[in-house]
């Protein structure tokens, strides 16, 4: 029965309007609770922001730097709230994540002339590492237009190293 009802309230989400897709999924996880996990990562949410504290700059949070309640940032390389166990990359890969955000900040600054960009790697089991780079700007120009970008372009790398 819990795939019939996943698919009845992925179903329901595309039918709703996708401007309150955050209230909608929130109602539906209290409807049925049990499904909130598959639905969390099922349904795409507009990307938040965050503030790293040491580096005073803005970050997004998704799921590629969540552990429990707490999100990584990819300026510090700590989460928020602090937890003592969570998930962070190896120094390796953590330099090419430092990288890629230099980079992806040039471009996204150049490019869209604003937003925020973040980029989040993790090492695989495989030897290789897999990274998320995530892009938003939301522009409001004052006369009833809105406009908001959002893309997420997820990586999957299998490296061999050459030293």
């Amino acid at each position: 029965m819990n795939g019939q009802q996943l698919d009845c309230a992925l179903d329901l989400m595309r039918r709703l309007p996708p401007q309150e897709i955050e209230k909608n999924l929130s109602d539906l996880i209290d409807l049925v609770p049990d499904l909130c996990e598959d639905l969390l990562a099922s349904v795409d949410q507009p990307l938040k922001i965050a503030k790293d504290r040491k580096s005073n700059k803005d970050y997004l949070l998704c799921d590629y730097n969540r552990d429990g309640d707490s999100y990584r940032s990819p300026w510090s390389n700590e989460y928020d709230p602090p937890i003592e166990d969570g998930s962070i990359p190896s120094d390796k890969i953590r330099k090419f994540e430092q990288e890629a955000n230099f980079a992806f900040d040039l471009y996204r600054e150049q490019y869209f002339e604003g937003g925020i960009s973040s980029c989040y790697f993790w090492d695989q089991d495989n030897g290789g590492f897999a990274g998320a780079i995530l892009i938003k700007k939301t522009g409001d120009s004052g006369n009833k237009m809105f406009a908001r970008y959002q893309s997420a372009v997820e990586l999957d790398i299998t490296t061999r190293w050459y030293y």
